[in-house]
């Protein structure tokens, strides 16, 4: 056997020795439910965290990329809708999210309620919508396929906190959520412009925005001036 061809018979031999001792690891995902998807913009599933739902969303079309319809787009709208912050670098299987506040996420081992989930086998998002044990069951956007059955996405997916193809992200303010640090909205009608700026006067109001001559939203400090103000606007 001349040298060239030995050389490539032990490359190819190194190649099949490599193959076959590589084990390729996935995320072990189990359990749920199925749901099928009839129309973009479905509620599929939602995550309740300190009385504020959030909702997981899915499009007909796939959300791949989407602001409202990716994997991404879920945690992103969760950490707005109760926390107030934007997420950040939500781009691939091992990318750190980044918090636009200030604060910042850190891999745990314990994962709780919120916190964010990364599949290294796959860039795929999700959060942590409940823990029992060892077992963490999910809730995801935009991981739906066609079947018999149409449309459908799974649902409480479960995985292992444990799995190594599976990180879990915890924000380092964890439960100081929007609903204890700011305020309540408040919608309420004057008859004039005039009374308006004296109840805001009255009761210091943080913010007051104009929608219309009569007919302003009320950002107040808390429930006491929601009551402030149905008195002073019986009185």
């Amino acid at each position: 056997m001349s040298n060239i061809k030995k050389q490539i018979f032990t490359c190819l031999l190194a190649l099949i020795l490599i193959l076959t001792l590589t084990v390729i690891s996935f995320a072990s995902v189990s359990g749920g439910s199925l749901v099928a998807v009839a129309k973009t913009g479905q509620v599929v599933d939602t995550i309740q965290f300190d009385g504020i739902t959030v909702p997981a969303k899915y499009s007909l079309g796939g959300g791949y990329g989407s602001s409202e319809y990716s994997c991404a787009a879920l945690v992103m709208r969760f950490y707005k809708m109760v926390y107030g912050f934007d997420v950040w670098n939500l781009s691939s299987s091992y990318a750190t999210p980044t918090c636009s506040n200030g604060e910042h996420f850190t891999l745990t081992s314990t994962p709780r309620v919120g916190d964010i989930v990364r599949f290294q086998d796959r860039t795929h998002w999700a959060l942590v919508k409940s823990v029992n044990g060892s077992t963490v069951t999910i809730i995801e956007q935009n991981w739906a396929y066609y079947s018999s059955q149409g449309y459908v996405t799974p649902i409480n997916r479960t995985v292992e906190a444990g799995d190594s193809q599976v990180s879990f992200f915890t924000y380092s303010a964890y439960g100081q959520t929007k609903s204890v640090q700011s305020s309540t909205d408040v919608k309420v009608d004057y008859n004039t412009w005039e009374q308006a700026l004296r109840v805001s006067n009255i009761t210091g109001c943080e913010q007051l925005s104009l929608e219309c001559l009569d007919n302003l939203k009320v950002v107040a400090a808390n429930e006491q001036i929601e009551s402030a103000l149905t008195g002073i606007m019986n009185g």
